[in-house]
């Protein structure tokens, strides 16, 4: 489930990392983002749902208060038995479905919530700081283990070289020669659970 890839309606709207990438605006850039993410998530044999919620170089003043009602209205016409969510270590975009779905998570206590760190985000400390920040608040988070780790990174790789290789496509785009260290760095997993304060 994409949460930001709803289209910006003003035509000449553009953010700086968009022009940056050679896009006239920011409709052309979104559309590219959704193209890179459907071809990663076709690689990866899964369905995707896009949640048309703007992202915020495109928000217009009072569009901010959306997020919470549309996740929740999502996760019940999805109806998971699991939720995967962004553990939000450093982008504010991440941070806020983070705490958008510890909110929500109230509503939806049969589901298991499960929490991946975004490890090319992350700086050193980062996960130690959330996790802290998370007990503080009655959150525990257990190690998850996802199974075959050779398979899920072979996956996650073909993900990311599908991404980069539309991404060259785009007029002005700088050719990776390598990818980033953080990319070859594991991506773990946290299964949540919610302390019940005694009474």
């Amino acid at each position: 489930m994409t949460v930001y890839s709803g289209l910006p309606l003003g035509a000449d709207t553009v953010s700086a990392a968009d022009r940056a990438c050679g896009f006239k605006n920011g409709r052309e850039a979104v559309l590219d983002r959704r193209a890179r993410n459907d071809r990663a998530l076709s690689l990866l044999g899964v369905r995707g749902v896009q949640m048309d919620l703007l992202h915020d170089e495109y928000l217009e003043s009072g569009e901010e208060g959306r997020l919470t009602g549309a996740l929740a209205a999502a996760v019940s016409a999805l109806r998971p038995r699991v939720v995967l969510m962004p553990l939000g270590l450093r982008s504010a975009a991440h941070v806020r479905v983070s705490e958008a779905c510890l909110t929500l998570r109230a509503l939806f206590q049969r589901v298991e919530w499960v929490t991946y760190e975004e490890v090319a985000e992350a700086e050193p400390g980062a996960v130690q700081e959330r996790l802290a920040g998370l007990l503080g608040r009655r959150i525990l988070a257990s190690p998850l283990d996802v199974g075959a780790q050779v398979d899920v990174d072979r996956a996650r790789h073909r993900a990311l070289a599908a991404r980069h290789s539309l991404a060259l496509n785009q007029p002005g785009a700088q050719p990776v020669t390598e990818p980033p260290a953080s990319a070859s760095r594991p991506e773990r997993y946290w299964r949540l659970s919610w302390r019940r304060d005694k009474g």
